[in-house]
């Protein structure tokens, strides 16, 4: 199973009505020294929340707690970094005793809420060869958003790497990957799972954003569909939200998808990272030297023992 899911657990009298829910994924892949940093953050905004107990999410992997988390308290003191995540300028309104701030436009008008969990809204899971999670939210009229980061094994889970065989020189310094996202997909889904999706309810997935962010050293070379645009990050804004230092030295570009109306959604993306640092020139460069040394010694080896004879 590869397959996420995204479900809710309805109120008493509440079981024929379907919400509609817009889904926001943002893939992040860092470099960080010789590796890379990797994380999916997940925006769920619904219309309305009143016959709504618990929302739920599976993931095919054994998710740990510290893998996990609610990050709406790493932007929502900033109201640049509000507007960068929603491409709108948004101001963010709050009394300082509640876990709903309220978010307004230019106009200073009320657009929609977002709400922060916490630890006991959230209850874990482990069953059908993965885990489920299910979270407590306020029940209310207007259109509330939620935002978790999660990282570790189902990150690892969802994509592949190769490296190109076609030359030696390719291989020292290109790396090929392979992303398979997938959402609601009733062929990776476990039947009993599917039968508990039933005896909840669904959701109609009215937008899905996905946004695959990466250093400019990387290329997206294949996809599931034409991205629909492509942007420099502002580097400068994400320090404290991504927790990693001088972010702003580096380029990273934002790759950005979307689907409307669907019940599932399959993202499959391929890329090909360039591994131009130092390490790999250096390593490259000692390789092909003592390949070349080796070349000579059996050269002058030849030479001597065609010579005595």
């Amino acid at each position: 199973m590869k397959s996420i899911a995204l479900w809710y657990q309805p109120t008493l009298n509440a079981k024929d009505f379907i919400n509609e829910v817009e889904l926001h994924f943002n893939l992040w892949k860092l470099p960080n020294g010789n590796s890379h940093i990797r994380f999916l953050d997940i925006g769920i905004k619904l219309k309305n929340t009143t016959n709504i107990e618990e929302l739920k999410l599976y993931f095919p992997t054994i998710i740990k707690k510290e893998d996990f988390e609610d990050i709406v308290e790493k932007f929502i003191s900033k109201p640049d970094l509000v507007s960068a995540i929603f491409n709108e300028n948004y101001k963010v309104v709050s009394d300082g005793t509640s876990k709903l701030f309220q978010i307004k436009d230019s106009k200073d008008e009320f657009v929609f809420n977002i709400y922060k969990t916490g630890k006991d809204d959230i209850k874990w899971e482990e069953k059908y060869s993965g885990t489920i999670l299910s979270i407590s939210i306020p029940q209310q009229d207007n259109e509330i958003y939620f935002r978790f980061r999660i990282k570790g094994n189902f990150i690892d889970s969802i994509s592949s790497k190769s490296i190109p065989t076609n030359a030696i020189f390719d291989s020292a310094f290109t790396e090929i990957e392979m992303i398979d996202f997938r959402v609601n997909e009733i062929r990776d889904l476990d039947t009993s799972l599917l039968e508990e999706m039933h005896r909840d309810n669904k959701f109609q997935i009215a937008k899905q954003h996905f946004f695959f962010i990466c250093s400019n050293n990387e290329e997206v070379i294949a996809s599931h569909q034409p991205y629909i645009s492509c942007r420099n990050l502002e580097n400068y804004r994400w320090n404290d939200y991504v927790g990693l230092e001088d972010i702003e030295n580096q380029i990273f570009l934002a790759y950005h998808w979307k689907k409307e109306k669907i019940d599932y959604s399959n993202i499959l993306i391929k890329t090909k990272y360039e591994k131009n640092n130092w390490k790999t020139i250096i390593t490259y460069m000692l390789g092909a030297l003592f390949i070349g040394l080796c070349l000579e010694l059996l050269g002058n080896w030849l030479y001597d023992l065609i010579k005595c004879k």
